[in-house]
């Protein structure tokens, strides 16, 4: 028996509906505007669906704008920041939700305070270490960046998600004879999956939405990522609005996709890792 909605639920539903829709309008309007011909962008008559697909936009921004090269950075650099963050959140979660030591719970607290602190504050100190080094304007400067509010939140994250993984599987696999790491790597992580993926998922998406850091580190046009491109170029009065509609597309769509692929593990991973820690 189908059970008669009451008006809390309606009026969630309708929420719901509402808040799609403006999250969802402008996105399908960009990819729409960038798939039509010229002469209908400008029409007094709005219309929805193009009459023809014009091409023409998306190409002259990937090959005339260099999107293509803008695009494989943001791609080594989303893919070298979510490894390198993950990785480091695997070791730093792990270790606080097993081992006991003096301090745990002020460092597990000064993790995520870390996260908190505004980008702006960290942006001079790290141009002038990247000076240093011979970092700036480089794919492993701006990597190394991004990572440093990457990695505090996904370690406070994966904590708390180790920290559901029950510690006897581990306790079993080490009096077969497997050491620490050995019963990390067979045991813990496949078990804890939906959670290092979520994990790579928000670096990636992090790194990939990237400007501050990029518009401090970057000088080169040959090495900008996606989004400082779109900033850069938004000012470009040569630039149309078929063609930015076009640079929005080839940013915005991809994170969609990989959002929707991995949609399960993103959601399971951090609802899991937000419940215990």
């Amino acid at each position: 028996m189908l059970r008669k909605p009451t008006p809390g639920m309606l009026f969630a539903y309708a929420t719901v509906i509402a808040t799609t829709f403006a999250v969802l309008f402008p996105i399908v309007w960009m990819v729409l505007t960038a798939i039509k011909p010229t002469a209908e962008i400008y029409s007094p008559e709005a219309s929805w669906i193009p009459a023809t697909i014009d091409w023409s936009h998306l190409r002259s921004a990937w090959l005339e704008k260099n999107f293509s090269v803008y695009f494989l950075n943001s791609l080594i650099v989303s893919t070298a920041t979510a490894v390198f963050s993950t990785a480091v959140a695997i070791l730093g979660g792990y270790a606080l939700s097993r081992f006991e030591f003096r301090g745990k719970r002020v460092l597990g607290a000064f993790v995520l305070v870390i996260y908190l602190v505004p980008v702006i504050l960290l942006a001079l100190p790290f141009y002038l270490l990247l000076s240093k080094l011979n970092l700036l304007d480089t794919r492993t400067g701006l990597m190394l960046a991004v990572s440093t509010y990457a990695v505090p939140f996904s370690v406070w994250v994966l904590k708390g998600y180790f920290a559901q993984v029950p510690p006897e599987i581990e306790e079993a696999a080490i009096v077969d004879g497997a050491s620490r790491i050995g019963a990390l790597w067979r045991v813990v992580l496949p078990v804890a999956l939906p959670g290092i993926v979520a994990t790579f998922l928000f670096c990636f998406i992090l790194a990939w939405d990237d400007y501050l850091f990029g518009l401090i580190i970057i000088n080169s046009d040959s090495m900008r990522t996606l989004p400082l491109a779109v900033g850069l170029l938004a000012a470009d009065y040569s630039v149309t609005d078929g063609q930015m509609m076009a640079m929005g597309t080839i940013t915005t769509v991809p994170i969609i996709f990989l959002y929707l692929f991995f949609q399960r593990y993103f959601i399971s991973g951090l609802t899991s890792g937000s419940v215990k820690g």
